[in-house]
């Protein structure tokens, strides 16, 4: 987990905060084998756009740190609060 934080920090994030509409980008250890990534946009189509990213950059950046097919939602927030 510290290799694969420290690539998304420096290798992902940088271009992530350029996209447009970014709000947020959180990595969570869920557990055993499972991290969710949750990344905030000002709309729907922003968010799409960087999905698109995110993927391109996990193939070629950290794929031996993934087990199956990442699981890819979208939603709207409800409530969003950030301290």
């Amino acid at each position: 987990m510290p290799e694969l934080a420290r690539r998304v920090r420096e290798g992902f994030l940088p271009g992530l905060r350029q996209a447009e509409g970014f709000r947020g980008y959180y990595l969570l250890d869920a557990g055993p084998d499972l991290l969710v990534t949750i990344s905030m946009f000002e709309n729907r189509d922003q968010a799409l756009l960087s999905n698109e990213s995110a993927a391109n950059w996990v193939r070629h950046n950290v794929l031996e740190y993934t087990k199956g097919v990442p699981e890819v939602m979208a939603g709207d927030a409800v409530i969003a609060e950030a301290g």
